[in-house]
């Protein structure tokens, strides 16, 4: 994967402003966790109340997955996702500058699912979904397995730039969400593909499926990895929360036991298989996943459009 030069970078003062807020944020983080707790709920409010377009996004989100909650309901469960989006901001930080001190505060369940997956040679890929602490479960895993992730680019260069920069230090390897072949080569070889196809898709790799009460595009790609390369697929989800007995943060991994029949001999039954599971790992822990995303802007033909 190719990326602009640093100094090409740094020269342009179009980027002067992400460089600011990137250098903030890497002395921000040296802060107590308490403190960024309470830096990232602010932040998050204030992206609440600038940027209301977005809150429609989330509130639409938030209908369609959940029906039965009225709109006092969807608007609480709101504003606690933004805050928690918030949070996310910072811990991003946490997982490229300050990883020593974030696998302290974290905790592990179900390794053992992935170490026998990884047992029967043919690789594994470790699915997930986009939740606001994305970055920091792939980091506290990388601790414990070596990953090789699925990576699509950033639209700031900046962002990007460090993002596979710090990726690179902690992952294996970083591979391009356009290079099937680098993904099998790497599953052939017992390794784990870190991989979140959880967002909106367009193109040939796609299928439509339910995602909580709505169709949505579904990818065919796991399925397509899994045959070829006889990998396992194995699912997890992260959560940020007190811990009960010091009041400090927490960040808790689950990880669940492979999916079983995976894959089928049909790929859009499969393609569907892997809504359902991020739709399942969304229900785990709904106050803490993506839903600013416009998951279902693209439309089955003929369909009326939702945002």
């Amino acid at each position: 994967m190719k990326q602009i030069a640093l100094k090409q970078l740094i020269l342009n003062p179009l980027n002067w402003p992400s460089w600011f807020f990137l250098g903030l944020l890497k002395l921000m983080v040296m802060l107590p966790l308490r403190w960024l707790e309470y830096f990232g709920i602010a932040f998050g409010m204030l992206v609440y109340y600038l940027r209301p377009s977005r809150v429609e996004v989330a509130k639409i989100n938030l209908r369609i997955a959940f029906p039965d909650k009225n709109e006092q309901q969807i608007q609480q469960l709101c504003k606690t996702n933004f805050k928690q989006l918030g949070m996310g901001v910072f811990e991003v930080g946490l997982a490229w500058w300050q990883q020593r001190r974030l696998i302290k505060t974290a905790k592990i369940n179900g390794l053992q699912h992935l170490t026998q997956a990884l047992d029967k040679g043919k690789g594994v890929i470790l699915l997930t979904s986009h939740f606001t602490c994305l970055e920091i479960g792939a980091h506290i895993l990388s601790d414990k397995v070596a990953l090789e992730a699925v990576y699509k680019p950033a639209r700031n260069k900046v962002f990007d730039y460090l993002m596979v920069k710090k990726r690179r230090q902690h992952f294996q390897h970083l591979i391009s969400n356009d290079s099937p072949r680098k993904m099998i080569a790497a599953l052939k070889q017992n390794h784990v593909l870190w991989y979140a196809p959880d967002q909106n898709l367009r193109g040939k790799d796609m299928v439509f499926a339910p995602f909580f009460n709505q169709m949505a595009t579904a990818i065919t790609a796991p399925s397509r990895l899994a045959k070829l390369s006889a990998a396992a697929l194995v699912p997890y989800y992260i959560k940020r929360h007190k811990d009960a007995d010091s009041d400090r943060l927490i960040y808790e991994i689950f990880i669940q036991p492979a999916v079983k029949d995976f894959p089928s001999d049909d790929i859009e039954h499969d393609a569907a298989t892997i809504n359902r599971i991020n739709e399942d790992l969304v229900r785990h822990n709904p106050e803490q996943y993506l839903w600013v995303h416009k998951r279902y802007k693209t439309r089955p033909e003929g369909e009326k459009p939702i945002y």
